[in-house]
């Protein structure tokens, strides 16, 4: 053992090594400090709870008595900015504040990225930003992560009176490292646990949706049971709007493909809610028609600010057959009540094509037994008597047949083309009318009501007229008329007359004309010969129809004229506006070239029934 050289040299040695011994175990204290400390930070996953932990940790592991910390916030400029004064306050606090930008040696790490350490005789008053005061010592570190300075560490005033040493700096830096870390796995965890959120509220919605959907979807099956339950007794369209009606706890409408009302159970009074046929004439609603019978899907109409309608189309083999409407008031319309409706459409669709299919059969039916009554095929008068109230049809009304005949134009389409449509057009508006296709020609046979004074007859005759205006092209039509008849046995006598009607329109050239029977008069006792009225008219008349059309006169309308006012020659001349003088001339200049005494009465009936022939008009409805 050494022993001492000079008299207290023993003393020195062993304050020396008092001071390494203090030195070297304030190394193992802030060494165990900072292993803490870093246990510390990368146990919290939550960024908010970092700051204080971290401060702390700081102010032990380097012996200052105040710090503050300065993170970057997201994107931008701004910083969030931490103090901690442990020795000035009572309580431990955090004082938080945020800042649009760096300042003071804050700015000074955040600008050059290195560490500041000095004492008070080398800083300004204006570097001292977050601080009380700094009366001896600062030292401050940038924290990175990712190699991006995200904030600034600044510990001021070191216990006691010793200065921030190169281990404090190194400390420092490690733990700042620490935090970087940390920091960055708490923010990315909490992107994640965000993410995650996220997800568990997506699948909470879609969970939600799934079950409304399924309630939506076992009420929806309940309603169609009801509804099914409701057709299968053959309660009928009317069962079925009051059973929607009580389901909606609103008033329900049925309406057809013609608007005609097949259920209701709202008050005939009420003239706020619209028809069909209001949505159709009304052109403000131009798109809601298109919505319901293009697209065929259900549309909402605002009545008033109280009051919202809804028209469902009725679809049946891709058809609008008609349309359901309901009226809410002071109310919205749920899904589960676009449901019934649109159930309650469904069900009413089949109930249609149910019915249109027995009307369908039941029509075949009566076209076969007015066929077998027309061709007489039949063994008694009996049997057409039983058959007549076995097929529905009322022995007080009275029929007519009308006949259609059809020469189709060379590029237009051809006759059972042209037939086909009539008949779908006499099934669809006329649907007492029964249609049959007989010899290559349409006959119609026509209930007249006596109510109606016959007016039936005119009305289906007409819109036939309208019908083939518009699709025979350049063709040509004929709608003749038989008699009327009261028993269904004597179809064919009305029959044989429209006949006979249609023969005569064709041999006088009456195209594109509607003619009936009783309208003939003297022509319906003439035997139709076309070759024996072309030769009678050319032998009374031919001179005179030669002559205007050489001279381009008007000799033949002159002697129309005469007949028509009885031979009053100063009557005729009057009402063709012409002199008497010019108008007897002409008659003399008709007997010179036809070489007839005008003053005979049998050559008068010859050329009157002439001039009918070439000039014939019984068009006119009695």
């Amino acid at each position: 053992m050494l022993k001492a050289q000079y008299p207290g040299q023993d003393k020195i040695q062993k304050e020396i090594l008092q001071a390494e011994l203090i030195q070297e175990r304030k190394s193992v204290v802030q060494w165990r400090l900072l292993n803490e400390a870093s246990a510390i930070l990368n146990s919290q996953l939550n960024s908010g709870s970092l700051p204080l932990k971290f401060i702390k940790c700081a102010v032990k592991l380097v012996s200052a008595e105040e710090a503050l910390l300065a993170l970057k916030e997201g994107k931008g400029s701004g910083l969030k900015v931490f103090k901690y004064f442990p020795r000035i306050s009572t309580e431990e606090e955090l004082i938080e504040e945020s800042v649009e930008k760096p300042l003071g040696a804050i700015e000074l790490i955040f600008n050059k990225g290195t560490v500041i350490k000095r004492d008070a005789s080398h800083f300004s008053s204006e570097e001292l930003y977050g601080f009380s005061a700094i009366k001896k010592n600062l030292l401050g570190i940038p924290l990175k992560a990712s190699g991006k300075i995200i904030g600034a560490l600044l510990m001021a005033n070191k216990d006691g009176n010793d200065s921030f040493t190169q281990d404090d700096e190194e400390l420092l830096m490690i733990l700042g490292s620490q935090l970087g870390i940390a920091l960055e796995n708490s923010r990315l965890y909490e992107k994640i646990d965000e993410k995650l959120q996220d997800k568990v509220d997506e699948l909470e919605q879609v969970n939600e949706i799934l079950l409304e959907k399924h309630t939506i979807l076992e009420k929806s099956l309940e309603i169609h049971k009801q509804l099914t339950e409701v057709a299968l007794r053959d309660q009928g369209i009317k069962a079925i709007c009051s059973t929607l009606t009580a389901f909606l706890d609103s008033p329900v409408r049925v309406e057809d493909q013609n608007f005609e009302v097949i259920a209701t159970t709202m008050e005939k009074a009420t003239q706020t809610y619209l028809t069909g046929k209001d949505l159709i004439e009304k052109g403000i609603y131009a798109e809601q028609i298109k919505t319901l019978l293009e697209e065929r899907r259900f549309v909402e109409i605002h009545i008033d600010e109280n009051t919202t309608q809804y028209f469902v189309p009725i679809v049946g083999r891709k058809i609008v057959r008609g349309f359901i409407t309901t009226a809410f008031i002071n109310k919205t319309l749920k899904r589960l009540d676009q449901v019934a409706l649109e159930q309650g459409a469904t069900i009413i669709a089949l109930e249609m094509l149910k019915h249109k299919a027995a009307v369908e059969q039941r029509r075949r039916l009566r076209e076969n037994f007015v066929e077998q009554v027309l061709d007489r095929e039949y063994e008694s008068e009996e049997w057409v008597h039983h058959r007549t109230v076995e097929l529905g049809f009322n022995l007080k009304n009275t029929y007519q047949i009308v006949i259609v005949d059809i020469q189709p134009g060379e590029k237009g389409k051809s006759r059972p083309e042209l037939y086909h449509e009539i008949r779908e057009f006499c099934e669809e508006f006329f649907l007492s009318s029964i249609v049959v296709n007989k010899n290559n020609r349409i006959f119609i046979l026509v209930t007249l009501n006596s109510k109606k004074d016959g007016h039936e007859t005119k009305d289906i005759c007409n819109s036939l007229k309208d019908l083939l205006d518009q699709i025979i092209g350049s063709g040509t039509w004929w709608i003749a008329l038989g008699t009327r008849f009261s028993k269904l046995s004597d179809c064919y006598l009305s029959y044989n007359k429209a006949v006979t009607t249609l023969d005569v329109m064709k041999a006088l050239r009456l195209k594109n004309k509607i003619v009936a029977n009783d309208n003939l008069g003297i022509f319906s006792l003439l035997e139709i010969n076309l070759k024996r009225f072309a030769e009678f008219t050319k032998m009374t008349l031919g001179p005179l129809l030669e002559y205007d059309r050489k001279h381009n006169t008007q000799l033949v309308d002159t002697l129309n004229l005469y007949y028509k006012y009885n031979g009053n020659v100063l009557k005729a001349a009057r009402n063709g506006f012409l002199n008497p003088s010019t108008m007897k001339y002409r008659l003399r200049r008709i007997q010179e070239l036809t070489k007839l005494d005008l003053r005979n009465s049998e050559v008068n009936l010859q050329l009157q029934l002439a001039i009918r022939l070439i000039n014939y008009d019984c068009s006119g409805w009695e």
